[in-house]
């Protein structure tokens, strides 16, 4: 799929309300784990995680389509903990989101652990995941098109949507071409939610998506298989923001 693909500009919606239920989360790097990606580079999951939330991912999302749903409890339960380690001392609270799994947030949330949800268009349907995980948690949802911004926007229980891929990715065998920084801009103008951008973003290329209205990038590769998860947060916070202790919530 090219930009093209996706249809005429879409007609910009009204500027996103703040978002309360997004207070006092740095928002700027969100980091979308791959088990075989930290594999790859040595590291187990947790250990990407902790070192990564130590270089100032704001956010962590779950993510592995490969495993069983006790599995998948057990590494989000390692994940959870690295990032307890990661903010112990601190006041930073990092959100830990689950990638569709509803029925292991179910279980996670019955056990006084708060997680978040992020869902594409063919998972569970966002009201559906709202009605099984109730009002608290984050709930995250993959849009690109006027149409799915809209039915996000209507359903009233999105608290934000990922927009991408940016540029061209190989992490997800399927991802279309990258849509570009102009159509990013374009698209993220138009959702009426907070957005973040996900695909092919770099320490080389973050910097290109300053100012198109984002509330913060996600990567994946970037940091999972960087030789130093830490140093590759902290370099993608300079790149996307231009200042790494600026504060976050918006650009």
């Amino acid at each position: 799929m090219t930009a093209a693909d996706l249809g005429p500009t879409p007609r910009p919606a009204p500027t996103p309300r703040p978002a309360p239920r997004l207070a006092g989360i740095d928002t700027r790097l969100y980091l979308v784990t791959d088990t075989g990606q930290c594999r790859s580079a040595g590291r187990a999951v947790a250990e990407t995680v902790e070192a990564a939330v130590a270089g100032g991912v704001g956010i962590v999302q779950v993510r592995d389509k490969d495993i069983d749903d006790a599995d998948f409890h057990t590494l989000a339960r390692e994940v959870i903990a690295a990032v307890d380690r990661a903010t112990a001392g601190t006041d930073r609270h990092v959100p830990v989101v689950l990638n569709d799994r509803v029925a292991v947030a179910q279980r996670l949330l019955a056990a006084g652990t708060p997680v978040h949800i992020h869902v594409g268009q063919t998972d569970t349907p966002v009201e559906q995941v709202r009605a099984l995980i109730g009002p608290e948690p984050l709930l995250g949802l993959s849009a690109a098109t006027a149409a799915e911004f809209a039915a996000a926007r209507e359903s009233g229980v999105v608290d934000l949507v990922g927009i991408g891929p940016v540029y061209d990715t190989t992490t997800k065998a399927d991802a279309p071409g990258g849509i570009g920084p102009e159509r990013l801009g374009e698209l993220t103008a138009a959702a009426g939610l907070p957005a973040v951008a996900i695909g092919g973003i770099s320490t080389a290329n973050a910097g290109e998506l300053r100012g198109r209205g984002l509330i913060g990038i996600c990567v994946v590769s970037a940091i999972c298989r960087a030789a130093d998860p830490a140093a590759a947060a902290a370099e993608l916070l300079t790149g996307y923001t231009g200042d790494r202790a600026s504060e976050g919530g918006g650009q």
